[in-house]
């Protein structure tokens, strides 16, 4: 066994410490800029911290199960520490694509108790089934009876869940449960390796009415299943119920979404036609139908585009159901006054990439992932938009996860705001 003692020197991406030793970097999670830590080499520039020998100011993890579960990495760093790692991650990702970081602002920072989405790993560590999520370094469930960024009415599921649902499964269980709290209340879908039993179809009723519970469904290799409904979940996106079907995408947090739709509101001035790229349920949809005259709303998934359709009505706002990733927008087809855009982590780079081809004058992008993010804004900013404003958002808390919303406006382009 190798150790050594090492300065750490800066935060890395995934909020593990950076020291360099012999030229290199090394990754020592739970260590602070400023800390001196003796640790055990591992390997691929990893170590495993041992004693920190000079300590820098922490804050107390609010989470019994810090440093063990994955879930939460951040919660040792003080409060100003934390805010400025949020947006240093965006601004970092920006510079590796040459663009400018003072176009940033300061993080804004979600309230505990407000994740509205969970998805957990199910696991017998005593004989009993529970709920958890995986290890930091591993493939080890923690099991959690408590979690402090869960909303109350999730975090009250947690310690009650698994008992009632090990009676109900049969073998082989499902693998990972997702947990979406709507207006309707708790939404459970179980992510299983096999269809459902006749028993397990039955079982659903006395389960929901054991846990209260607003639907269960079950995905296997296909589209997701509703067992029961008992209760019709939905949400209000900017004011509008959205029917929200089994597996749906919805941001992590209302915090999240409201921030998100605020910049929408902020920026979209009155245009005549707006698209919303990758709309998903509306999250952004009914915020730019407010400011808009026409909205074209673009979702790959059938369902969420059948829920977007439906809740649209009569509000000027056309859906189409469309894969942009593989058919972007053209830009003959590119004919707005402004485009909004919402990907998945991997970005919108062929989207961007006909965007830069338009003549479409202005861009909101709002993201998950500042380096898909900053390639994306690389692509438009070279066809002559410039990177206005970035706002952090930080509705993955004590994670080392950021969301953001960014505009764009190309040179010469009228803002069009009220």
């Amino acid at each position: 066994m190798t150790e050594a003692e090492v300065a750490i020197e800066a935060l890395g991406s995934a909020g593990d410490g950076i020291a360099t030793l012999d030229g290199r970097s090394l990754f020592v999670p739970g260590a602070l800029p400023g800390e001196r830590w003796r640790v055990r080499l591992d390997a691929g520039g990893r170590a495993t911290p041992l004693a920190c020998l000079a300590p820098a100011p922490r804050a107390a993890p609010p989470c019994p199960v810090f440093g063990r579960c994955g879930g939460c990495r951040l919660q040792h760093l003080t409060a100003a520490d934390y805010a400025a790692f949020k947006r240093r991650r965006i601004v970092d990702a920006l510079a590796r694509q040459g663009l400018p970081g003072e176009v940033v602002a300061e993080a804004r920072i979600g309230p505990p108790a407000s994740r509205r989405r969970l998805r957990l790993a199910l696991t017998r560590p005593d004989g009993r089934l529970r709920l958890g999520l995986r290890e930091r370094a591993g493939h080890a469930v923690v099991p959690l009876d408590h979690c402090p960024v869960a909303a109350p009415e999730l975090a009250a599921l947690l310690p009650v869940l698994g008992a009632a649902l090990q009676p109900w499964l049969s073998r082989p269980r499902p693998t990972e449960a997702s947990l979406t709290l709507t207006d309707a209340g708790p939404d459970l879908l179980l992510h299983a390796a096999r269809p459902p039993t006749a028993e397990e179809r039955v079982g659903a009723a006395l389960l929901a009415g054991s846990t209260g519970l607003a639907r269960i469904a079950w995905q296997a290799d296909g589209p997701p299943e509703a067992l029961l409904t008992l209760r019709a979940p939905a949400v209000r996106l900017s004011g509008v119920a959205v029917e929200v079907p089994p597996g749906a995408f919805l941001q992590a947090s209302a915090f999240g979404e409201a921030e998100l739709a605020r910049a929408v509101t902020d920026w979209a001035g009155e245009p005549r036609q707006a698209a919303d790229l990758f709309a998903g349920l509306g999250t952004l949809t009914f915020a730019l139908a407010d400011r808009a005259r026409q909205v074209l709303a673009c979702e790959s998934d059938p369902l969420a585009a059948a829920a977007l359709r439906r809740a649209a009505g009569g509000r000027g706002v056309t859906v189409a159901e469309r894969d942009l990733a593989s058919r972007p927008l053209q830009p003959t087809e590119l004919t707005h006054d402004l485009v909004v855009l919402d990907p998945p982590r991997a970005g919108a780079q062929a989207q961007c990439a006909a965007l830069a081809r338009s003549r479409v004058p202005r861009v909101i992008y709002c993201s998950c992932h500042p380096e898909s993010f900053a390639r994306d804004a690389r692509l438009l900013t070279h066809a002559g938009f410039a990177l206005e404003e970035v706002r952090p958002i930080d509705q993955f808390l004590w994670s080392a996860e950021v969301e953001l919303a960014a505009r764009f406006v190309r040179a010469g382009a009228r803002t069009n705001r009220p």
